[in-house]
């Protein structure tokens, strides 16, 4: 099981919203980690979303990788001081 941003006063597309910036995904091989930012895949199911943070390049490939799974995505990337503050238990992983 992986990461994921689960608020605990607001929505995660809020907290998207202001915490985080859209990015494209063709951009995040490029932005993973780098400057201190943390990609983030906000997935589309039919009864829920899950804001799944991308904590290393296994993780991002991962949930790029659309071939088989169809349902939408949406790419942000995160400061990771403001991650860890919302998923504590991320922090050991993006060592």
């Amino acid at each position: 099981m992986g990461y994921y941003i689960s608020p605990k006063d607001m929505r995660k597309e809020e907290w998207l919203s202001e915490n985080a910036k859209p990015v494209y995904s063709r951009d995040i091989a490029e932005l993973n980690r780098k400057d201190g930012w943390i990609p983030i895949c906000l997935v589309k199911n039919p009864s829920f979303s899950a804001a799944a943070i991308a904590y290393d390049e296994q993780e991002s490939a991962r949930f790029a990788e659309n071939s088989t799974d169809q349902r939408p995505r949406k790419w942000y990337v995160a400061r990771r001081e403001d991650v860890i503050k919302v998923c504590p238990e991320v922090e050991s992983a993006l060592a």
